[in-house]
């Protein structure tokens, strides 16, 4: 076992340094520098997609290539392993990213998502809140959803040892709710609408901003490049806050960009799910004050492996990108 734990390391450890050393040579060579873009099928990707295929991060003289994972949290795991240089999810994956010793940090706020995540139910077992007691519930470990999950219950005065939480991928919970393994799931999109449509007696149950809550969807960059490669990061940041303004513009256009990677059976459908997002494309003392919160509850209950929630926030958060590309978009 101590060997095949060493290989993986190593085999992590050497693809961080090849993404680095390639990102060296091409910046000091005056080659165009490559950026690697990790994103998955879901609509709160629609940044990443865009800002490639559009070719925002092009103008800027990048050479930005997608690479496509099965999630979000799989495509942070991507930069955290130098698979990747760039990705966008929500709070909770990278907090436990950077927790847990991931060189990653977070250059910008992409979107705010209070549509985007929800709950689906089994609408003939769960009408109210209180009957989510008794109820098994599936969720991503880890997730954003996850917090919505903890959020909820809090909300609602539901003790948290009054359901049984059954930790599962995304894509394996709507087979789980057909199966009748679980009564109700929290998520995201496509996965939210996917299920009310396809699953008998599914319905959306509510999105987070009916819960009260509202998510950041930040930018994670590899922390070798913001910090020693200052300029390449600095052109993706410009790229990523044209391709917001284009997008928050222009929801029709950015959905028919993004469907050739969400693969959804309707353009109108990805529109409107593009927006239920907003593209603020900035970095505010709001979103990290947030993000503390968010820090403290994952410290609280094992979930991040930290002592101090702020210390970790203020390791992950880094506003020297920004500060440089737009001044006026940050107030930290």
């Amino acid at each position: 076992m101590r060997n095949v734990l060493r290989s993986a390391a190593t085999l992590v450890l050497g693809c961080a340094l090849a993404v680095s050393l390639s990102v060296a040579a091409q910046t000091s060579g005056g080659a165009t520098p490559t950026v690697i873009v990790g994103a998955s099928p879901s609509t709160d990707m629609s940044l990443m997609i865009v800002a490639v295929k559009k070719g925002f991060l092009a103008k800027e003289g990048l050479d930005a290539q997608l690479q496509l994972f099965d999630s979000s949290p799989a495509a942070l795991q991507g930069v955290v392993a130098g698979r990747a240089d760039i990705t966008a999810n929500t709070e909770p994956p990278q907090l436990a990213a950077r927790a847990r010793g991931g060189r990653i940090v977070q250059v910008m706020t992409g979107y705010l998502s209070g549509r985007i995540n929800g709950s689906v139910v089994n609408a003939q077992a769960i009408k109210k809140p209180q009957d989510f007691i008794d109820k098994a519930i599936g969720v991503q470990r880890g997730s954003g959803a996850n917090y919505h999950l903890a959020w909820f219950l809090s909300h609602n005065h539901i003790p948290a040892d009054k359901v049984t939480v059954k930790y599962m991928d995304a894509p394996d919970q709507i087979p789980a709710l057909a199966r009748g393994d679980i009564q109700a799931f929290f998520s995201w999109e496509p996965f939210l609408t996917k299920a009310s449509d396809t699953v008998p007696n599914a319905k959306l149950y509510s999105r987070t901003i009916d819960d009260g809550f509202v998510f950041a969807g930040n930018v994670a960059m590899r922390e070798d490049m913001a910090k020693n490669h200052k300029d390449v990061a600095v052109k993706v940041v410009k790229g990523l806050i044209a391709a917001a303004d284009w997008m928050s513009a222009n929801p029709l256009e950015a959905a028919k960009v993004a469907n050739e990677v969400l693969k959804a059976p309707s353009v109108d459908e990805v529109a409107k799910q593009i927006q239920y997002l907003k593209w603020p494309g900035d970095f505010h003392r709001k979103a990290v004050d947030q993000e503390v919160s968010i820090a403290e509850w994952g410290v609280g209950i094992g979930l991040f492996p930290a002592k101090d929630a702020k210390k970790l926030v203020g390791d992950l958060v880094y506003p020297a990108i920004i500060k440089e590309a737009a001044p006026g978009r940050t107030d930290l």
